[in-house]
């Protein structure tokens, strides 16, 4: 291997490493398109979807006044 190719293969992973690690605390593998459209449940009480107000399991937003127990594209939301 050149020590190009090492260079190269160097900043490839420490700019993989920069992005892993610079991700938001609590930060949720799921990612899409459709919270800005509110298409989907909010993961975090933010909007209403359906006329419900949604969290994900994990959210700091949820209490037990999120009775309501959905799947949504194979993710689990709490509403009401």
């Amino acid at each position: 291997m050149t020590r190009l190719n090492r260079s190269v293969m160097s900043m490839t992973l420490a700019a993989a490493l920069a992005l892993a690690v610079s991700a938001p605390p609590g930060a949720s593998a799921h990612r899409s398109g459709c919270h800005p459209k509110k298409e989907c449940p909010s993961d975090h009480a933010t909007y209403k979807w359906r006329g419900k107000l949604c969290v994900k399991p994990t959210s700091d937003k949820r209490n037990g006044s999120f009775k309501t127990k959905i799947r949504y594209a194979g993710l689990t939301y709490y509403c009401k």
